[in-house]
């Protein structure tokens, strides 16, 4: 069987009709994972990329995980052979860019929820990575 774009279309316009909050599709090698909770599509580029603060709770002993805010690959940055968004140890400011997630080469950043220290990256360059997968964590400042 061979998913077509009119099967792809159908399944839209049936995903838009109902009450479904969210839906994920996998056949003949193709996955297609649609939600309406209100997550804006990303970008065409890198540069165009709509910054994302994934939804980060706060845990005294954990600190703040940083959390997919779609399903994607993870990048830890820009390109390859690039120097990564950050590392371990690192501190980061409220809004800093930490890593790509990237949906049929279209690219979402995903920013500091607040300023702190990375004390954890929980992915690897070119994992597959679910919405809402803990990505980082970092330990907020005081």
């Amino acid at each position: 069987m061979t998913i077509t774009r009119s099967d792809i279309d159908a399944i839209l316009a049936a995903f838009e009709a109902s009450d479904w909050r969210s839906i994920v599709l996998k056949a003949d090698g193709v996955e297609i994972a649609l939600s309406k909770d209100g997550a804006t599509a990303p970008a065409a580029t890198i540069a165009a990329a709509a910054p994302v603060s994934a939804p980060a709770p706060l845990t005294p002993a954990d600190g703040v995980e940083v959390r997919a805010p779609t399903l994607g690959s993870f990048y830890r940055a820009p390109k390859p052979g690039a120097a990564p968004f950050t590392d371990t140890g690192v501190r980061v400011a409220d809004g800093d860019e930490l890593c790509l997630i990237e949906v049929m080469k279209l690219f979402t950043s995903v920013r500091a929820p607040c300023a702190g220290v990375v004390t954890a990256i929980m992915a690897s360059d070119g994992d597959l990575v679910e919405h809402g997968q803990p990505l980082l964590r970092i330990a907020p400042d005081a």
